[in-house]
């Protein structure tokens, strides 16, 4: 609604310009035309104009005025031709994005996720190409927005989404899946790297403080694609959830994910990441 706003604000600023500079151009041919009945009339009778020399500088002014006033004229109407003509291009882009990003943190959203993801995801079932998925989700976030209030919650949010995008590569992607949980897709991405990187994200989201809230912590599962998914994407997103609900059961503040063996089991700090 903002964006339309915006749009609605600019379009009625170039039809007032329009409609002024229009009826500057009239003011201006009515002063010309005015002079040159005047002028007429002396000429006529050959009486002595006491304004002559006014009306000639008004008329040079008139002139002057008239030309530049053509100009803006024609610079507002080509300004608008081409607005009308790419308008696509110009604000489609920006409602695209709106559309698939969150508007608080500007992350990506589900939507955008679903869509990523089956596509990721339908690669790694056909080529067997690596895939890792981490969930985080903020701890007692709740607690903060009773407590603090939810402009308190909001900052929060924005922090985490902040360490999500500044530790991810350019063709991760990092996601506010809901609430207060976010998704990290890693396409051809090992296990072993996956929990480095959620390793790192969760040790940077501990630094963050603001004035009430002196440290924030995160619950993360991190799952890695398998054949027991099969073709079924919503299956490792299950098993991913039900990681990430374990590290909440065994009282927050960790890392779940699977070993070698396919066993699930908490992920051991790492001194040289965590310390």
């Amino acid at each position: 609604m903002r964006k339309k706003g915006y749009y609605f604000t600019f379009f009625a600023i170039i039809i007032i310009q329009f409609l002024a500079e229009f009826g500057l151009l009239f003011v201006n041919f009515d002063i010309v035309a005015s002079y040159n009945s005047t002028h007429k009339q002396y000429n006529t009778t050959k009486t002595l104009n006491p304004f002559g020399l006014l009306y000639k500088n008004l008329l040079n002014t008139t002139i002057i005025g008239l030309f530049l006033g053509l100009i803006l004229l024609i610079s507002t109407l080509s300004i608008l031709f081409l607005i009308l003509k790419f308008k696509k291009d110009i604000f489609n882009y920006d409602l695209e994005n709106a559309a698939l990003t969150d508007s608080l943190t500007g992350l990506y959203n589900r939507r955008y996720f679903d869509s990523f993801y089956e596509n990721i995801f339908a690669q790694s079932f056909r080529y067997e190409i690596p895939l890792s998925l981490i969930m985080c989700d903020i701890d007692h976030f709740k607690k903060i927005n009773d407590t603090y209030g939810h402009d308190k919650g909001d900052i929060i949010l924005k922090e985490v989404s902040g360490v999500l995008k500044n530790n991810i590569r350019k063709s991760d992607i990092a996601v506010r899946f809901g609430g207060e949980e976010f998704i990290v897709c890693l396409p051809s991405t090992h296990i072993d790297s996956a929990v480095d990187v959620a390793r790192k994200i969760k040790q940077m989201i501990s630094k963050i403080q603001t004035k009430d809230i002196k440290k924030v912590t995160v619950s993360m599962g991190v799952v890695f694609y398998k054949k027991e998914f099969g073709s079924e994407s919503k299956d490792m997103l299950k098993y991913l959830d039900n990681l990430l609900y374990e590290a909440k059961n065994r009282g927050r503040n960790r890392i779940i994910s699977e070993d070698d063996e396919g066993s699930v089991v908490e992920v051991e700090e790492n001194p040289w990441i965590d310390g």
